[in-house]
């Protein structure tokens, strides 16, 4: 199962050291910056992208503010969530305002921490861009309406959750999505179906595709996952 991979830019050794193993523990695939510019570097040279990042706001050299408003502009789209030890509100307003998606307060318990880590990057593969399309693999999808326009000019309707379905594939493209993420994704963690559901609604998706002329762009990966190819 994929594990998502999440960076702590973080400069207090002890603090790290601690954030890191719980979650190492808590199943993600965690990596440290100590410094703003170095936390630029490791987003730049990162691929896939990370799908979360932890930024302290009182960083050497390049402020947590200055990092996440750099990572926005140069068009990093996965979630930031801002940790300091100054709860006034015109830290959390600036924070925001900088493209933050959430904002932790030191100290915090470490389940409190990660369930937000984890509902951030599961709000991130459900919400649209602000335009409301997403482009991939030769895909253009209308999430406000729906629609699918495909590279060889044909255009479809998809149901809602196949619509959904496909939005996250290609927000993360070309990361393999596992099972239980896609599952999350189009029913939430308490109300799944049978388990075969999502393998039909692929098998209906992937027809769907072929019949308007697209390439077979939606992929198994063993017991990965699936993910959605150029």
């Amino acid at each position: 199962m994929h594990r998502e991979r999440v960076l702590l830019v973080e400069d207090n050794r002890d603090l790290a050291a601690s954030i890191l193993e719980t979650l190492e523990e808590s199943g993600f695939d965690p990596d440290h910056a100590s410094d703003g510019a170095q936390a630029l570097r490791l987003v730049e040279s990162t691929s896939p992208p990370f799908d979360a990042v932890l930024l302290d706001v009182g960083l050497p050299r390049i402020s947590g503010f200055d990092v996440c408003t750099r990572l926005r502009n140069d068009g990093f789209r996965s979630p930031i969530l801002m940790l300091t030890a100054q709860g006034a509100p015109d830290q959390v307003v600036e924070g925001l305002d900088r493209g933050a998606d959430d904002y932790i307060v030191k100290p915090f318990e470490s389940r409190v921490l990660v369930a937000r880590v984890r509902a951030a990057i599961r709000r991130f593969l459900t919400v649209p861009n602000s335009a409301g399309v997403v482009q991939g693999a030769g895909l253009t999808l209308d999430t406000k309406h729906w629609r699918l326009l495909i590279s060889s000019g044909e255009t479809c309707t998809l149901t809602p959750l196949q619509g959904r379905l496909l939005h996250t594939l290609m927000r993360h493209a070309p990361r393999v999505v596992s099972r239980d993420e896609l599952e999350s994704a189009l029913w939430g963690d308490d109300d799944r179906p049978a388990s075969d559901a999502l393998r039909t609604h692929l098998y209906q998706l992937r027809r769907l595709i072929h019949n308007a002329g697209g390439r077979a762009v939606i992929q198994t990966r063993g017991k990965q996952g699936y993910c959605l190819e150029s």
